[in-house]
């Protein structure tokens, strides 16, 4: 018989991967070299990414669009760092 679980909504494995994620993109807003945040908002991509393919279906919406308006800040904030 095949067995399938209930939504794995509360598993951690995708939170931990968010967690880290986000805390790559804090850190590397608050760094003063361009490059150096664009590798923090690279590398913090990289694990909401991997937290994403990992979630179920119902907190994917939430994630996409977060992801979206990280990386708009950290590209706004090099903008305005190039006008300067």
């Amino acid at each position: 018989m095949l067995h399938t679980a209930p939504c794995d909504l509360f598993d951690m494995k995708h939170f931990l991967l968010w967690a880290i994620g986000f805390g790559i993109y804090w850190v590397g807003l608050r760094l003063d070299e361009e490059v150096l945040m664009i590798v923090a908002a690279i590398a913090g991509s990289f694990f909401i990414l991997w937290g994403l393919l990992s979630a179920p279906m119902q907190l994917q919406l939430v994630v996409e669009i977060a992801c979206v308006i990280a990386l708009f800040s950290v590209c706004m904030k090099c903008i305005e760092r190039g006008l300067d």
